[in-house]
C-alpha cells in the first residue's frame, strides 16, 4: 500500500520539511475608519479623482485625434504613389489591356473624376499621354491633406503664448 503512494512519509521528504524555516506572515496595511472629520478630506480626493479621469479623457482624445491624422497623412502617400504609377504608366503608354494597368486606371479615374474635364491632355501616341489632369489632381489633393494635417496639429497642440 505504501509502494503505490507517490507521497509515503519516508525519510527523505520527512527531513526536507523539517529544514526549511516558516516564512514570516505577510503583513496588511490598514485603513483608517471614516469619520466626520474625514468627510472633507474624502470630497478633495474625489475631486482630485475627477480632475485626474478629465485629464485621462482629454489625452485619449488627443491619442485619437493624432492616430486619425497619422491615419490621413497614411492615406495621402497611397493616393499620391497610386497617382504618381498612374502618371507614369500613361506617359511610357502601358497598355490598358494589362490587367495591373486596366485595375490601376479604374481605380484612380474614380479619384480623378473631379479634375476630367479641366485641361485636354497632350498625347503622342494612342496609348501615351501627359496626364495634366493626373498633375492637378495629385497637387490638389495635397493640398487638402496638407490642410487637414494642420489643423489636426491645431487640436491636439497646446496653445502658445503670443508673440509681442
Amino acid at each position: 500500500m505504501g509502494r503505490n503512494n507517490p507521497y509515503s512519509d519516508d525519510s527523505i521528504n520527512a527531513q526536507s520539511t523539517e529544514v526549511m524555516p516558516d516564512l514570516p506572515l505577510k503583513q496588511i496595511p490598514q485603513t483608517p475608519p471614516l469619520t466626520e472629520n474625514m468627510g472633507r478630506g474624502h470630497a478633495e480626493t474625489e475631486e482630485k479623482m475627477e480632475v485626474v479621469q478629465e485629464d485621462e479623457s482629454g489625452q485619449t482624445l488627443k491619442f485619437v485625434i493624432g492616430k486619425f491624422g497619422d491615419f490621413l497623412r497614411w492615406f495621402l502617400v497611397v493616393l499620391e504613389v497610386t497617382l504618381g504609377i498612374r502618371f507614369l504608366f500613361r506617359l511610357i503608354g502601358a497598355d490598358p489591356s494589362n490587367i495591373f494597368a486596366n485595375f490601376l486606371y479604374a481605380l484612380t479615374s474614380i479619384v480623378l473624376f473631379p479634375f476630367s474635364n479641366i485641361v485636354h491632355d497632350p498625347s503622342f501616341h494612342a496609348n501615351e499621354a501627359f496626364e495634366l489632369t493626373t498633375l492637378i489632381g495629385m497637387g490638389i489633393y495635397w493640398l487638402i491633406f496638407w490642410l487637414l494635417g494642420s489643423f489636426i496639429r491645431i487640436l491636439i497642440s497646446e496653445p502658445q503664448e503670443p508673440v509681442e
